[in-house]
């Protein structure tokens, strides 16, 4: 298992591994940049592609102070496509839940298989900060993007960095933004499996996720 502690917000939560044995095959080309590629969040497409486009998704607003950014490409193949940008939905999600200070939000919900790891991953990465009374400001920077399509045409599994060099915990009662406790070395790889829905024609729910701390590939 990975323990995986963010620099400057300073919690996370104890993360399984991901079984790639399942997920196994070469990483895609990419040709399109994606909606919102090295925009923010709040700028950003919701979805790709007009299937995705039909989707009711959850409504994702961030405050002003804080942003996730990604720079990626889109690869040709319409799921692994999907994928990629479902599994940006999840990250956004997770930190939505943050900034709204309800670990239990909807939106994570919305993009992870029921009761799965990827699930009490989220979870625990909210409870994590909003129980020590902090929010998140400043940016969070994505790229790196790889996908790999498993053997079964139902798993696909997505990995990129996360540099969070910009980003800081707030203390929600006094708005103080803790720059004093971040990390020599602010990036991480993430792994994310996501896994195609059963019961809405498009969408792709997050399985499992890790995260390793000042893997080289980010750096």
């Amino acid at each position: 298992m990975n323990r995986r502690t963010l620099p400057a917000l300073t919690a996370l939560a104890t993360a399984t591994a991901l079984l790639l044995t399942a997920c196994g095959g070469e990483s895609s080309g990419a040709d399109e940049k994606i909606p919102g590629a090295g925009r923010s969040s709040a700028e950003a497409s919701a979805s790709p592609g007009e299937k995705a486009d039909a989707i009711d998704r959850p409504e994702m607003k961030f405050p002003k102070d804080f942003k996730m950014t990604w720079d990626v490409a889109t690869p040709s193949d319409p799921d692994e496509a999907a994928a990629v940008n479902d599994a940006r939905n999840y990250m956004e999600a997770t930190f939505h839940a943050v900034t709204e200070q309800d670990p239990e939000d909807s939106a994570y919900k919305f993009y992870v298989v029921p009761l799965s790891q990827a699930q009490q991953y989220a979870k625990e990465t909210a409870e994590a900060i909003v129980e020590r009374g902090w929010t998140v400001t400043g940016e969070l920077r994505h790229s790196n993007v790889q996908v790999r399509k498993g053997e079964s045409k139902k798993l696909i599994t997505v990995s990129f960095c996360q540099n969070e060099a910009e980003a800081f915990s707030k203390e929600v009662k006094t708005g103080k933004v803790l720059k004093d406790q971040g990390s020599e070395k602010p990036y991480y790889a993430y792994t994310v499996l996501m896994e195609k829905s059963a019961s809405i024609d498009g969408l792709w729910q997050a399985k499992a996720a890790s995260a390793t701390k000042g893997a080289a590939q980010c750096a």
